[in-house]
């Protein structure tokens, strides 16, 4: 978690990646396993969170690894999740078909699920809290992105 902990540190880990747009959103999220699809989605879509940059050049996610007991009892939380810096994927604007945000639950408003979905056919499915106390970056740029994408 320290290796992201700061806007600073994260700045620095998408520029290593040529990832930096002129505008940039930086939050963390976790995959949704309530809304994967089992084994296959394990293969496809191997983290258990992502640390996500959408700038006006698509979209970049880095992987990050939960220990192996995070969230079987409890939703995962990225605090307790190590970045893998040599995984990440990047979407090109013009390969992102929709982007959907919605509620996660219905008595939960600090919690929303996003759905990216690709012209290619991919879907990830993710969730993110408005607020992660260990990220302060976390609360002014998800909730741009909510604006962005929330309809």
């Amino acid at each position: 978690m320290d290796e992201f902990n700061t806007f600073e540190k994260v700045k620095i880990i998408f520029e290593s990646v040529n990832a930096l747009g002129e505008s940039n959103v930086f939050f963390v999220a976790c995959k949704d396993k309530e809304k994967s699809n089992g084994m296959v989605s394990g293969m496809e879509y191997p983290y258990d969170g992502l640390l996500i940059n959408d700038s006006e050049k698509g979209i970049t996610m880095f992987y990050l690894k939960a220990n192996a007991l995070s969230g079987l009892i409890t939703l995962a939380k990225p605090s307790k999740m190590t970045l893998d810096k040599e995984h990440y994927i990047f979407i090109p604007k013009e390969n992102i078909k929709e982007i959907k945000i919605k509620k996660f639950a219905l008595l939960n408003s600090k919690t929303k699920r996003i759905e990216i979905n690709t012209l290619d056919g991919k879907s990830y499915k993710l969730y993110a809290n408005i607020e992660e106390k260990d990220f302060p970056y976390q609360k002014e740029n998800f909730n741009k992105f909510i604006k962005k994408y929330e309809k």
